[in-house]
This record gives structure tokens, sequence and C-alpha cells, in this order.
């Protein structure tokens, strides 16, 4: 039996030959190797082993399933309606033709701040195809500028969870929280999707493989329609922003009221999965509307994203079995035991941690929860020449490095985004890590600077 180190270990080089010599479906290779660590653990009773990937795998599955589904169903009618070209050319209008990376940086960056990230790719990714058939070049360069802005907030500005919580164990007020977390974002953003992005996109050219049931081929005929042809900005911009704001809605009245004095009926409506079934309406009323067709034909057109979307939360849920089993094999309870005695400095300390638990067991909320109970002892005890709010921003720039297979944000980024493993270690895992690491040096440079003490 293996312990905690020699669980990861192996699981890292089972996916990797599963998935590079023998070809394997990413699903089958996750689940596989899911399962094996899980049987040789000696953390993990024998018996104990299907219940603990397969609570891993339903656990996963009840929180995103139908978001999936239904995020394809979106993204689907988005392209069939000529919504996602509309929403592009306007983005081009208003930065310049040429210039939709920005319009994606900037988008994900402010819609993950009330969203989670991956809420927001997915309304993203039909839009970054659409602009890619339209221009036929810089895929990799989009896909990054999409990626980076909200993976980014997503970990350090509130009202996302993981900075929440973070907060609220070291005892940092929510306002504070978000305009340094804002501050501590922007530079980080900046490098990751804009030079980052540029770098990669000289050296390497991505085609997207079809998703959504639609294909290049299809999204370039969509991309000739002129602008008569098209829905106008608001029509197509609905099923994006009415799924955004009616989360947003639950989350800003929360901050007002307290979590106690929200209305039912507020709660109801902020639920991501009735918000989505919302969007998915309001997109297929918009293509039977504006191409004139009745509700059974748009219905079978969606038969293919409708199996996109079931196989891509299949394979999303297997790396949530995965990195159940390393949670469970005690990875990250090593690490970060480990981590309290190496006698660092709290900001070192605090990305440290969250790097390795990040990295262990692939979740980053996971990881920046964790390390705000390691390091919230040694607050109290220590006295800091920098106001603690910059240990939140730490805490979340090392949650997000080095994100793989066992992340299931990397399965969501490679088959949203029409890409292959590989592709996505390029567009996702090293672009969060250049990400990590910069954030890593300006929160040190500013708590120097401004250490607001």
């Amino acid at each position: 039996m293996l312990g905690p180190i020699p669980c990861l270990l192996l699981g890292i080089g089972l996916i990797l030959f599963f998935l590079l010599y023998w070809r394997l479906h990413p699903f089958l290779a996750l689940i596989s190797t899911a399962f094996i660590c899980a049987f040789f653990s000696d953390q993990i009773p024998l018996l104990e082993v299907i219940p603990t990937v397969t609570g891993g795998f339903a656990a996963l599955m009840g929180r995103i399933g139908f978001l999936l589904v239904l995020a394809s169903i979106i993204g689907k009618c988005l392209v069939d309606s000529g919504a996602a070209t509309r929403i592009i050319r306007s983005f081009s209008n208003a930065f310049g033709e040429g210039n939709e990376e920005y319009s994606f940086l900037g988008s994900s960056f402010v819609l993950s701040m009330p969203v989670f990230f991956d809420t927001v790719f997915y309304l993203l990714a039909p839009l970054v195809r659409a602009a890619y058939a339209r221009r036929k070049r810089d895929y990799a360069l989009m896909i990054c500028a999409a990626a980076a802005g909200g993976a980014i907030t997503h970990a350090l500005v509130p009202p996302t969870p993981g900075p929440i919580v973070v907060a609220q164990t070291l005892n940092i007020s929510l306002g504070l929280t978000f305009l340094v977390g804002t501050l501590c974002s922007i530079v980080p953003a900046l490098v990751g999707g804009v030079w980052y992005a540029n770098y990669l996109n000289r050296r390497i050219e991505i085609v997207p493989q079809e998703v959504y049931g639609v294909s290049t081929e299809e999204l370039e005929q969509v991309a000739l329609q002129t602008d008569e042809e098209l829905p106008s900005l608001a029509a197509a911009l609905t099923p994006v922003i009415l799924p955004v704001a009616m989360i947003s809605l639950v989350t800003v009245v929360t901050m007002v009221v307290g979590d106690s004095g929200v209305p039912v009926f507020v709660q109801l409506a902020g639920d991501k999965d009735i918000a989505f079934l919302v969007g998915a309406a309001a997109a297929v009323i918009l293509v039977a509307v504006h191409n004139r067709v009745r509700f059974r034909e748009v219905f079978k057109n969606l038969e293919p994203a409708i199996a996109s979307g079931t196989v891509i939360a299949f394979i999303t849920c297997a790396g949530g079995a995965f990195g159940k089993v390393l949670t469970e094999s005690g990875v990250g309870q090593i690490i970060a035991d480990a981590s309290q005695h190496w006698g660092m400095s709290l900001l070192t300390l605090s990305f440290i941690t969250a790097a390795l638990i990040r990295v262990a067991q692939g979740s980053a909320t996971v990881a920046m929860i964790t390390t705000a109970g390691i390091i919230a002892p040694a607050i109290v005890a220590t006295e800091l020449p920098y106001h603690p709010v910059y240990l939140v921003g730490m805490i979340g720039f090392g949650a997000t490095t080095t994100p793989w297979m066992n992340d299931s944000g990397f399965w969501i980024v490679c088959k949203m985004g029409g890409l292959t493993e590989a592709e996505t270690v390029k567009v996702w895992t090293i672009l969060l890590t250049v990400v990590s690491f910069t954030g890593f040096g300006w929160i040190w440079l500013l708590s120097k600077v401004l250490p607001l003490v």
C-alpha cells in the first residue's frame, strides 16, 4: 500500500501513461487512475474505494453537470442565431478591429468577480471561437486572454467563495479585500492575458477542434453574415447577461442584508442552474424568432450540443473523482503540516503552502481555504510590517499556480475551448503559472511600497 506522496506520484504517472501512450479517452484515463490510486492508498479502506471515487464524481456532477449541458445549449444557440458574431463585431468596434482579445480579457476579469470562473468561461468560449472564425488566426491569443482575467479575479476578488472564506478566516473586511484584490490582480492579468498570450501566439498556431456540435467551417459561414442578418446587440447579449445578472443579484443582496435576510425568490433566481436554465430558454427563443424556425427544428439542431456537453461533464467530473481520491489519501494534509515548519515569511509561506496543496489535489478553492486555516494562527502571534490583506492575495495566487489534469478547470478549458491536452498545458497550465509567479512578485512589491499600516 502507498502513502500520500507515492500515491500522488502514481496518479501523475498513470494519467500521463494512459493519455500519451495508450491514447485513452480522458474520461477513461481519469476514472481509471482514480480507482487505481484509491485501491493502493493506505488511507482509503478497501471497502471505501468505490464510494470515494463515485462520491467525488457524483458530488461534482451535482454541482456542474446540469450547468455544463445548459452552457452547451447557450453556446450552440449563440452561434446558430448569429448572436456570437454580433457580440464579437461590437467588441471589434469598441476596441478596434483585430483587438478582440482585450474585450475577452476585460470581460472575464470583471464577470468572474460575482460569478464562478467556469461559468464565465462557458459563456466566453463560443465567442472566442466565433472571433477566430472571423479572423482565421490568433486563437491562442484570444483563448489565453479569456482564461487569464477570470482565473485571477476568481481567486482574489470577492464575492467569489475562495476570497470570501480566506478574508473571513484572516479577519479582514470584504471591502478592503475587494479593493486590494482588484489592485493585486491588474498587473498579473496584463502579463498573462497580454504578454504571455502574445508570446504563445507567435510560437504556435492553434486550430480549435469541433465543440458544442459546431465545426470551425460552420462558424466561418456564420461569420460571413452581414450586419442586417444578425440580431440586435441587446438580443444577442440577453442569453449571456441574463444568467450573470441573476447570479450576481443574490450575491449583491447577500452582501447588503446578510445571509439571513435574502428573500426566497432572490435565492431561487440566483441559483446558477435556474439562472442558466433561463439563459438557455432565452437563447432557444432567440434562435426560433430570429431565424424564423419552429421550436421543434431548434431542439433537433441542439442534439449535438447536448451530446457534447454531456461528454464534457463526464470528463470534468472524472477529474473531480481523481481530486477527491488525492484529498482522501492525505496528500494535502502532508504538505500543509510540513509547510508550517519551514520557517519562512508569512507571504512566502502562504504562497508555497497554497501552491503545493493546489497542485496536489486540484481545487484552488480548497487550497485557499486550507491555507487560510494554517496561516490564521500565525497572524495573531506575528507583528507584520504590512497589512494582512496582502496574505489573501498571496494565498489566491499560490492556489492559482500550475493547474494540471486533476483540476476540473483544466478539462473545462480543454474541452470547451476545443483544445488538445498538450495545447491546454500551454494555454492553461503555463499561463496560470506565469500569472501566479507574477502575482507573487507584484504583491511582494506592493507590501513594501504600499504596506497599508
